[in-house]
């Protein structure tokens, strides 16, 4: 028996890459420069082996894969990709995330995975904005073929609230509600990570001060901007709005829309018994179009390295023996 994976082979070249570093003598040192020097870089940190530092004292490397110019204080090396892999991953990343951008797909990073998204224009209600597109993370799957590395590709489909929490009508149904940060001003530090990510739930709303409670997923309380705020477009939210806001009783017509373009319906709202199938066809079928070949895709490094990523457009093939 042979499937199809909804994963794709990655060449990267070179496999050797000069890049620039500064050494640390710990890793809270090396955090606080990251954000006060280096927020505007790529970045990634590995401890080295007294091997490596030598007699230093200074064992957290900072490497720097991109950015606006090499740091001045910086030293140079040579960082092979077969054993630092994770820098492979991320020179993959950052590569094919830059190749969408310039297509004009809206891009985003989580600690899990990369998103490519394009706005869909038939959503069925003019307060929330439907995206479709792609998540992708690289690995290197196997350590003997070390210079060898994968990208995984989800088909996605997202909703969100075009209006923030200064909209009356959603603020009025939103105590205990999933809100995310998306900041309109300057980000208090201790919001820094929750930029464009889920906060937490809405304790109460102060429609005079134009804030709203949020007790928030690392169990800190905080006061925070009504326009900062947007709901969380989950499918109870979403129901929710369809029977307070547009009082809609029955089935929800933008869960459906949203089942539809998942492909986990069909079109006359019948299960799809092809979805995995329909879906790796709109991932190769983005991949094509993202470039000039049906073969491979080829985007340079997006990093101080001069360099190409280039990825083969042939799902990889699992094969599992009779008993299977």
């Amino acid at each position: 028996m042979t499937l199809l994976l909804n994963s794709f082979p990655v060449d990267v070249a070179p496999v050797e890459a000069l890049l620039p570093y500064i050494d640390y003598d710990s890793w809270e040192m090396s955090t606080s420069a990251k954000k006060s020097q280096f927020n505007a870089y790529h970045t990634w940190r590995y401890e080295m082996a007294k091997e490596e530092s030598g007699l230093s004292e200074n064992r957290i490397r900072m490497v720097f894969l991109g950015g606006p110019q090499v740091p001045p204080e910086s030293n140079q090396t040579a960082f092979d990709l077969g054993r630092f892999w994770r820098i492979g991953c991320i020179f993959i990343e950052d590569a094919l995330s830059m190749h969408f951008s310039k297509l004009g797909f809206a891009t985003e990073q989580s600690s899990f995975e990369r998103l490519a998204l394009r706005r869909y224009t038939g959503s069925p209600d003019d307060a929330l904005e439907l995206a479709t597109g792609l998540s992708f993370s690289a690995r290197r799957p196997f350590r003997e073929d070390k210079y060898r590395f994968t990208l995984t590709f989800q088909w996605i489909v997202r909703a969100m609230f075009k209006d923030s929490l200064i909209n009356e009508s959603l603020a009025g149904i939103a105590l205990g509600m999933p809100v995310m940060y998306r900041p309109n001003a300057a980000i208090p530090l201790g919001l820094l990570d929750f930029k464009n990510r889920y906060l937490g739930r809405v304790r109460s709303v102060d429609s005079a001060g134009k804030t709203a409670a949020v007790m928030c997923r690392d169990d800190e309380p905080r006061t925070v901007p009504l326009r900062d705020l947007r709901l969380e477009a989950s499918p109870p939210v979403i129901k929710l709005y369809e029977q307070r806001v547009r009082s809609r009783p029955g089935p929800s017509h933008i869960l459906r829309t949203i089942q539809q373009l998942k492909m986990s319906f069909t079109k006359d709202n019948r299960r799809n018994v092809t979805a995995f199938r329909d879906r790796l066809d709109e991932i190769r079928k983005s991949l094509y179009q993202a470039g000039s070949s049906r073969d491979q895709l080829v985007v340079p490094l997006a990093s101080f390295q001069s360099g190409s990523v280039s990825i083969a457009l042939t799902p990889i093939e699992a094969t599992f023996g009779d008993t299977w």
